[in-house]
């Protein structure tokens, strides 16, 4: 494993509507949904910032960096926008705060396919043919880009993964960089019914 270091991004920013409260502070086995993923993202970086949209004072207690967005109420772009300014390293690991499945493996394998992929500046899970955006590994370099999107008022993740090159990686290249049952470990929840069935898994 390579010694360059790495940031941890949480997006803990959205609304959760669906939910009908905030997704970040929902019970996990005694502790949090956010403070379970803090749990799994820590030792593979050396810093966490924690994106947190128009809401900050949520989780000004807690111990991380956390920053709020310069283009409020534009989604998750705009919290990685905001993620990314603030960030000091090149690379940066990338995660939902609603996806408490995910463990240490997976930060670490996503690392080890920058390794081989140094090219790009995104690296993010596709499953069967989904892609999942919030779950990756962003290099700093996608910020003009990303600001440029945002002022244009243009919001689709998948279209924005699309202009800057991003490499997809499938479960066969996931499962070789040691991420295991990928499937249940890239699990999020946006509803009450998401949210017992995942805390069941």
């Amino acid at each position: 494993m390579s010694t360059i270091e790495w940031t941890g991004i949480i997006l803990a920013g959205g609304l959760s509507r669906r939910m009908g409260s905030n997704k970040a502070w929902l019970d996990w086995k005694g502790s949090s949904v956010l403070e379970q993923v803090i749990q799994a993202m820590t030792p593979a970086v050396n810093r966490i910032i924690i994106s947190a949209g128009n809401n900050t004072a949520a989780y000004n207690a807690l111990p991380y960096d956390c920053v709020h967005d310069a283009y409020p109420g534009k989604g998750p772009l705009a919290g990685l926008h905001a993620a990314l300014k603030s960030s000091e390293t090149d690379w940066n690991l990338v995660c939902a705060c609603d996806m408490p499945l995910l463990q240490a493996t997976f930060f670490n394998g996503m690392k080890r396919l920058t390794e081989s992929g140094q090219e790009h500046q995104a690296i993010v899970p596709r499953l069967a043919g989904r892609v999942h955006p919030l779950a990756g590994a962003y290099h700093r370099r996608v910020l003009p880009e990303l600001e440029q999107r945002l002022r244009d008022g243009r919001l689709r993740v998948t279209e924005w993964l699309e202009e800057i090159g991003c490499r997809y990686v499938e479960v066969d290249e996931l499962e070789s960089a040691g991420v295991h049952d990928v499937a249940i470990q890239l699990s999020n929840m946006n509803t009450p019914e998401d949210y017992e069935f995942i805390r069941n898994r």
